[in-house]
């Protein structure tokens, strides 16, 4: 607005809504009578006739209140109705209607103007504002307004720019065009245009080709549509607003009658996915086909055949077999001429009719699988002229190739298992959707055994005659290979072959395939008991470990005279778990050895090998006794061996022996390990300690038949310990501590650290007790005055005997040297027990 206009309306503004109109602006409409609708910024009107006598006022009410009742909610007076301004200063958010004075009855309604503008393709009939558009289609336009209902107040100038809504379209090159050639082969003006309608259809509102986009009047680029209303000055006194007084700019890019198809991807690894998109005419058929592809004749999943399209695409539309073999897209040839033939004789699946979205595009899906033959292929596109007939100019083609993908195989592990473990096979497939594994090695098919069978060739004819596995959606397929589940396996190294397709090792040339390498170890057990002598009243472990992942564990079979360690297990025989890396253990307790006579125990470790199953084992007969089964390979029941608890039982070595004997057989493929130790009277023994002196820092140390880890209290304590009186110091050397049992060469070894610093000079005794079994020791030693002498004694300490007695040996207290001071052990006990009289006296 110019600086005269600002001006102009300011002082409108003071002289209570008076303006005088802009000259430039069209007169139109500028009578108003009582019920037409004003629009907010309009100038110059005559409202004359909606006032009654001499009244001048407006009267506008706000939602909800009653006129000529309630007061109103804003008041105007008009100064001169025949230059009346619907000014935006008054008007905005009083929209609706106006009474005169206290009238009841609106005088007129005020509104904001609205104003868009929409294009049509006259061959789709559908809206293509802002979208694309072919040359020689007929564009429609349409006015989107409210401003109907200024139009229907009456025409005083008729004409001119201003004097209705104006439209313009802006060429690529900057030019304004004010009129369009249409269909007609005449000119369409677009100045001045009265809907008389909300929706309206120019020129003369209806939908007709007012723009035809002919190439040598059109050519190809990006323009711009849009609309102005300045009907009574409405522009010039509210300015430039979008969708008021200016619609918002359209677009239509106008491009030649062309057809492209272009691919996703130039190369696809065959199972997967691939799209094509065409780029055409808006709204329009194509038809899509896999071109010279009509050699595909005996097609199957090892021969190939042709990607396929996908199934249920929006806007696709498959073609039966009768439709291609009349449909021409060139002289002579049919699209049926170019596709396989239908293996039903109706259904295609080579050739569809895709229809293009309102911005000329429409993209469509093809699939591959594993039977998708590794080629190169045409994909070709042709715009439908009629049913039976595709354009020979309008079409275009793309090249896709499909190639084999690539298949990999892995072992869990190090590559080397025992017979029985479970072996993960594992890897990916990118080739096809399935897997096919068989073996190779010693004395096997040459072409490959079945994984779960090896011994029988593979045969892809035989639902069982072959190992599958199905590849996951990420491509990674896994197969556990249980080795201990009917396998005839020797020991050696193998091939594992894993491939795409259905092939044997004969036709490896046809498939993608990997290998990877195994080798099979026979199953074996090893064992070890905690000590080859144990105590009574010690516990017992027997460890070891058993290679080949035996699910049933492993049986421990402890024998001796009256004993078999079954009969504490309901008289069955006592298994043990293996763990993950092959490890076990089996603790026979400390109350179970308490219990066991002296002498030797035989110890026999049973792996249940390739099958699974303890081919030995122990069965009650259901008269008081145990006896020894044996179920050999190939037969169907167990038969009884020896009795191995029970009336006719055999004894500790011939049990173990018979024992040993059942699992040797040549039909049974378990294997064992024996072991031996040895039961005693637990017992304690102190080595000579000898004579020390007041202040030295010596060891008393001993042997024992105990286990390594058990505890053994020692006490060093005065002979001459004895109640005192209360005048009397009370003084008391000695010394106490806990041990631990080590283990040593011949025997385990105990032993404790002493300081004599403290000692008087006296003879002290010294008991070594076990803790967890029945066993005692005592011994003697001086500690005298003085220093200790710079040369070492002469006798040397005795060290323990070379076999275990069979029962604790009583030890001798040293003789004392006649210097030594002292009362000697029979005082010591005297004062003890003084002591605890005097103790009890006091309590």
């Amino acid at each position: 607005m110019t600086s005269k206009k600002l001006g102009i309306a300011l002082v409108a503004l003071v002289a209570v809504l008076l303006l005088v109109a802009p000259a430039m602006a069209g007169d139109y409409g500028k009578t108003v009578i009582k019920g037409n609708t004003t629009f907010i910024g309009e100038s110059g009107l005559n409202i004359n006739s909606v006032f009654l006598g001499t009244e001048n006022t407006l009267s506008w009410y706000s939602s909800g209140s009653k006129p000529g009742t309630d007061a109103p909610s804003s008041v105007i007076t008009v100064s001169d109705p025949t230059n009346f301004y619907v000014s935006p200063d008054v008007f905005t958010g009083k929209t609706g209607a106006w009474f005169n004075g206290t009238s009841t009855e609106a005088a007129f309604y005020v509104q904001k103007a609205s104003l868009s503008v929409s294009l049509f393709s006259m061959n789709s009939s559908k809206e293509i504002t802002n979208k694309k558009a072919i040359t020689n289609d007929d564009i429609a336009i349409r006015v989107n307004s409210n401003l109907d209902a200024l139009f229907a107040r009456g025409i005083r100038t008729a004409t001119g720019i201003g004097s209705g809504i104006d439209f313009y379209v802006e060429t690529p090159d900057g030019a304004t065009l004010t009129k369009l050639f249409d269909k007609s082969g005449g000119s369409s003006n677009l100045s001045a245009v009265k809907p008389n309608n909300t929706l309206y259809w120019l020129p003369a509102g209806t939908q007709t080709g007012v723009w035809q986009l002919l190439q040598k009047d059109y050519k190809a680029g990006t323009y711009k549509i849009y609309a102005e209303c300045n009907v009574n000055g409405m522009k010039d006194n509210l300015g430039t607003v979008t969708g008021v007084t200016k619609s918002e700019i359209g677009t239509l890019t106008i491009d030649k009658d062309t057809v492209t198809i272009t691919a996703d991807k130039e190369t696809v690894v065959r199972n997967n996915d691939f799209t094509v998109t065409v780029e055409g005419a808006p709204k329009t058929d194509y038809v899509i086909w896999l071109s010279g592809t009509d050699s595909y004749t005996n097609m199957s999943k090892n021969s190939g055949y042709p990607p396929i399209f996908v199934p249920n695409q929006d806007s696709v539309t498959p073609l039966l077999e009768a439709q291609i073999e009349l449909m021409a897209y060139k002289t002579g040839a049919n699209v049926s001429d170019d596709v396989p033939y239908a293996t039903d004789c109706v259904t295609n699946e080579w050739a569809v009719k895709a229809k293009t979205g309102s911005d000329g595009k429409i993209t469509v899906g093809l699939m591959t699988d594993g039977g998708t033959k590794d080629a190169v292929y045409t994909i070709r596109t042709a715009k439908v002229v009629s049913p039976t007939k595709l354009s020979d100019q309008l079409y275009d083609t793309v090249k896709v190739k499909v190639e084999k993908g690539a298949v990999t195989i892995t072992a869990s592990g190090d590559g080397s298992y025992y017979l029985g473990e479970e072996v993960t096979l594992s890897g990916t497939n990118t080739d096809t959707n399935d897997v096919y594994l068989f073996i190779t090695g010693p004395n096997l098919p040459k072409d490959g055994g079945i994984l779960t069978s090896p011994q029988d060739y593979v045969n892809f004819s035989r639902t069982d005659g072959y190992t599958h596995e199905t590849v996951k959606t990420d491509d990674t397929w896994e197969f556990k290979w249980d080795t201990s589940s009917g396998m005839t396996l020797d020991a050696g190294t193998y091939t594992i072959y894993v491939t795409s397709s259905m092939y044997d090792k004969s036709g490896l040339s046809n498939t993608k395939y990997d290998t990877v390498s195994v080798v099979i170890k026979k199953p074996f057990v090893t064992a070890t008991t905690s000590a080859s002598t144990v105590a009574k009243g010690d516990k017992l472990y027997v460890r070891g470990t058993a290679e080949g992942n035996p699910t049933q564990g492993v049986a421990i079979w402890i024998l001796g005279k009256n004993y078999w360690n079954g009969i504490t297990n309901n008289n069955q025989k006592v298994t043990e778990t293996v763990n993950d890396d092959g490890s076990f253990e089996y603790e026979l307790g400390s109350g179970d050895t308490a219990n066991l006579a002296a002498g030797q125990y035989f110890v026999v470790v049973q792996h249940p090998m390739y099958n699974g199953v303890f081919d030995v084992d122990a069965s009650a007969t259901g008269s008081n006794s145990v006896e020894v089964t044996q179920q050999a390979k190939g037969t169907t029941s167990a038969t009884s061996q020896f009795i191995i608890w029970g009336t006719g039982k055999l004894q500790g070595s011939d049990a173990a022996e018979a024992l040993i004997n059942s699992i040797n057989s040549p039909d049974i493929d378990d294997t064992y390990y024996k072991l031996t130790f040895l039961v005693e009277e637990p017992w304690i023994r102190i080595n000579s300690i000898g004579d020390h002196y007041v202040g030295d820092q010596f060891t008393i140390s001993g042997t024992t038949n105990l286990a390594v880890g058990d505890d053994l209290i020692v006490e060093v304590t005065s002979s001459s310990f004895q109640p005192t009186q209360k005048t009397q110091s009370g003084e008391f050397s000695g010394a106490s501590s806990t041990v631990q049992v080590a283990e040593g060469t011949t025997y385990n070894e105990w032993s404790m650290d002493v300081d004599a610093s403290t000692f008087k000079p006296d003879e002290y005794i010294v008991k070594a007790e076990a803790i967890e079994a029945d066993s005692t020791a005592t011994t003697t030693f001086n500690v005298l005055k003085g220093t200790t002498p710079t040369t070492a004694p002469t006798t040397a300490p005795t060290t323990g005997p070379t076999t275990a007695p069979s029962v604790a040996p009583t030890e001798q207290p040293t003789p004392k040297p006649t210097a030594s001071p002292g009362f000697g052990a029979l005082i010591a006990l005297i004062g003890l027990g003084a002591v605890a009289a005097l103790v009890l006296r006091k309590d």
